[in-house]
């Protein structure tokens, strides 16, 4: 009866302590916390995110702007057949927090040096409410016969703040500051900005979104805040993002120094951006 008693009680301590150990398991997993993603790439339109490549991640880029949509849109085929700036860029994830980068646009041939660190991620138990990101970039200008190398140079820095408020709405803002060593008559060296961006997700796949620059102080002559709209589509392996934008820059501190145009008269351009991440 005893040798029975103890077989009957074998399993059965067993399986209790099976239970605890899946209870323990569940109860850890239900306790991970992430970092929430926030925009789909690195890049909203020209504004960087607080998005940041994982370690060991190439982020392949090609950034297009046309010339303006309304000017002459049959004989120009809607602004297409001027193309006003492309930038080809990579940028690299040194940790899961940290990357650089390199690009160049044909504009002026600026070839831009950057970097971005995350100070904080948004994570999925609420602690982090919000995503905090520096950024800083140094812009050199490449044409042959300019100005002497100090007076080519540009440089850039902001605080990128931004929020995943819903499964559908992100919103970001970003103090910017930019400097130009040389500016033509009456321009100004020093810019400030606030920059302001959204992310509407439509579905999985599509998402709409938007920025703009509002210049804080005094801002360049004949210049305009810029404004754009766009639409990101995810394909799993790239980020296409389509967009109506009135500045053909594709660097923060110049779209803050020669956006010309304003975008509620009429006066904006199509362009394109293509993310392709690689795991390194």
């Amino acid at each position: 009866m005893r040798v029975q008693l103890k077989m009957l009680l074998v399993p059965i301590i067993l399986l209790l302590f099976s239970m605890q150990s899946i209870a323990q398991m569940e109860r850890k997993r239900a306790e991970t916390v992430e970092p929430v993603e926030t925009f789909w790439s690195p890049t909203l339109i020209s504004q960087a995110t607080t998005e940041h490549l994982p370690a060991g991640n190439l982020n392949v880029t090609i950034m297009h702007s046309f010339g303006i949509a309304t000017t002459n849109p049959i004989q120009n085929f809607f602004g297409l057949d001027n193309v006003q700036n492309v930038r080809l860029g990579l940028d690299y994830g040194l940790t899961d927090h940290w990357s650089v980068g390199i690009g160049r646009s044909s504009l002026f041939n600026v070839v831009d040096l950057r970097t971005k660190y995350a100070l904080m991620r948004q994570n999925t138990d609420g602690s982090k409410p919000i995503s905090i990101s520096l950024k800083g970039d140094l812009g050199i200008v490449t044409q042959e016969n300019r100005q002497p190398f100090k007076d080519d140079i540009s440089t850039f820095t902001s605080a990128i703040i931004s929020k995943k408020v819903s499964e559908q709405i992100r919103l970001q803002l970003t103090p910017m500051y930019g400097y130009f060593g040389s500016v033509n008559g009456g321009d100004n060296n020093h810019l400030v900005s606030v920059g302001m961006g959204t992310q509407i997700n439509l579905s999985e796949r599509f998402a709409f979104m938007a920025e703009y620059y509002p210049m804080i102080g005094e801002k360049n002559p004949n210049t305009n805040n810029a404004f754009s709209l766009g639409l990101n589509i995810q394909t799993g392996g790239h980020v296409f993002q389509l967009f109506f934008a009135s500045t053909r820059w594709h660097l923060e501190q110049y779209t803050m120094a020669q956006n010309r145009e304003q975008f509620w008269t009429g006066d904006f351009r199509f362009g394109f951006n293509v993310n392709r991440i690689f795991g390194l």
